[in-house]
């Protein structure tokens, strides 16, 4: 850079010594000061900042970039919810799968437990036949000589041997499966004695009866007091059974979906879930009885395919239940199972007319002993129950008669004609025996209830003719606990009626408390608990069973 003077003179050279530092003071910028420490040189800004619509311009294109980062997260949580939607469906599936195996493994496994029992057992007493097969060749070989000299003799004493052997034979079962062992029959004879002599002396002294307190007052004072859902909800709703320990606070329902449940109506709580009692058909009936031998509790499920299991409590008082076994008898329906007071037996009732029987033999293993049937009787049977005794077995036929079994005889004793019964269609739709042995209710399919007087084989009363009382469908009785004062029956829209025996006036009714929408379930099932103090119900349309009591 070369200057010069005012005149042209000679010019000299500028070096960076004759540089001046200006500054600009950060306070005095704004307005062109100079000077001051610290100051510093703010850059002009953009012509495309300067105005009004390029800064709308920036702040739409900052508000689009922000709506579309938040709909990129949302999208995002989107597909990280479904992701952890379809994890958890997977996991719960899983789970479910896991708990369908050890069900099926742990069946299997008391399938297995009880075929080897089974199978020991059968083993034993095939031993011991053995040893009597030699037994007797040898003692046939010993009485070779006297045999045939009585065969020469004449047909006299052959005839006494014909007899003997015939009578050995029916004490052994002859081996064909129709008839009852003698050994059985004894055991039988001897139950029914202790429990006759028993049950004669507690209707004698009816002061120390326990439901000797309930009256028609005391039904008249009930009302629907609960309900509870014992089964699966997943399963089709409806109960097919029910019944009761004597009248007391354990009853026992099956349902559809083929599991059998023991209820505790005092504590309120499920005693025990009996899975796989209808293996894989549906059940239809279920008994329990306490063994007047030992006190353990015995249940029993029978289903349509022929299939009876029986459960059994580990001692006097327990809860727990183990199965015993199961058989399957036919292929046919079974109707009805009864288990015998001893608690060594089961009776069942079969479709085709046929009575079934069965022993539980030492060690807890179901056998299947005898299958009876009426010849000439071609009955098809639709309902049963056991004498509280253990040797009468009345059954319920589809054209509307009612035979009277005697299990000592193994043989019909007799039969009556229900009213309407040759009518078509008209058939017995359920049956019970009371307590006291003395009377056997039964229901027709129109409805019509009448008490039989067992000791005279005559009807004793006939109620609802015509549907008067809980109308034409009538599918479960059941008499009051001990001397059998009271009998009440279910029937549509949800109606129970009462009724006193030998006092057939005196009724009431109790009434479901009406849906809101469409007519309450025809009650199917019905038993007294608490001794007579309560009542319970079900219906084979709903799920719940219906609690009914003192009003408070």
């Amino acid at each position: 850079f070369d200057s010069g003077t005012a005149g042209g003179g000679n010019p000299r050279t500028l070096d960076e010594s004759d540089l001046i530092e200006l500054k600009l003071d950060g306070a005095g910028a704004g307005s062109g000061a100079v000077g001051g420490a610290g100051g510093a040189i703010v850059p002009p800004r953009l012509p495309t900042a300067s105005s009004l619509p390029a800064l709308l311009s920036s702040v739409q294109s900052e508000y689009d970039a922000l709506l579309l980062e938040l709909y990129d997260t949302r999208r995002t949580l989107e597909d990280t919810r479904r992701e952890l939607s379809q994890a958890l469906y997977q996991n719960d599936a899983s789970v479910r799968v896991v708990a369908r195996l050890v069900m099926e493994r742990d069946g299997a496994r008391e399938q297995l437990a009880a075929m080897s029992a089974q199978v020991a057992a059968a083993a034993a007493p095939a031993t011991a036949d053995g040893g009597r097969k030699r037994a007797r060749d040898e003692d046939g070989e010993e009485q070779g000589g006297t045999k045939k000299a009585k065969e020469a003799n004449g047909g006299g004493s052959g005839g006494g041997g014909g007899a003997d052997s015939g009578g050995g034979g029916g004490a052994d079962n002859g081996g064909d499966g129709s008839k009852i062992p003698q050994s059985d029959v004894d055991s039988m004879m001897a139950t029914w004695k202790a429990t006759s002599k028993d049950r004669k002396k507690k209707s004698k002294d009816k002061g120390k009866d326990a439901p000797a307190g309930v009256t028609m007052d005391t039904v008249q004072s009930m009302e629907e007091a609960g309900k509870k859902s014992l089964h699966k909800s997943s399963a089709k709703a409806g109960l097919l059974s029910i019944a009761s320990l004597g009248g007391g606070n354990l009853i026992v329902t099956a349902g559809r979906d083929r599991q059998a449940v023991v209820y505790n109506t005092d504590d309120g709580k499920v005693v025990a879930t009996l899975v796989g009692s209808g293996t894989k058909a549906d059940l239809a009936d279920a008994d329990i009885v306490r063994s007047v031998d030992d006190g353990t509790v015995l249940v029993a499920t029978a289903s349509v395919d022929g299939s009876i299991r029986v459960y059994a409590t580990s001692a006097e008082g327990g809860t727990d239940f183990a199965p015993c076994g199961t058989i399957t008898l036919t292929d046919e329906s079974i109707v009805d199972v009864s288990v015998h007071p001893s608690g060594k037996y089961v009776i069942a009732a079969l479709q085709s007319g046929r009575v079934a029987f069965a022993a539980l033999r030492d060690g807890g293993v179901l056998e299947e002993v005898a299958v009876l049937d009426a010849k000439g009787a071609g009955a098809e049977y639709t309902c049963a129950d056991l004498h509280p005794d253990g040797l009468i077995y009345v059954v319920g036929t589809a054209s509307g008669a009612v035979q009277v079994w005697d299990l000592s005889k193994q043989a019909p004793a007799g039969s009556v004609q229900a009213q309407g019964a040759g009518d078509d269609g008209v058939g017995i739709a359920s049956l019970v025996m009371s307590d006291n042995g003395y009377h056997v209710a039964t229901s027709t399919t129109t409805g019509t209830v009448q008490v039989w007087d067992l000791r005279k084989l005559k009807c004793a009363a006939t109620m609802n003719a015509d549907g008067a009382d809980v109308g034409s469908v009538v599918k479960s009785l059941s008499f009051l606990p001990g001397e059998g004062k009271l009998l009440a029956y279910g029937g549509a829209k949800g109606t129970i009626a009462v009724v006193g025996v030998k006092d057939w006036d005196n009724k009431t009714t109790l009434s479901i408390t009406p849906p809101k929408k469409g007519d309450a379930p025809t009650i199917t099932g019905l038993v007294w608990t608490d001794g007579g103090m309560s009542m319970a119900s079900c219906s084979d349309s709903e799920r719940p069973v219906r609690f009914w009591g003192k009003k408070e």
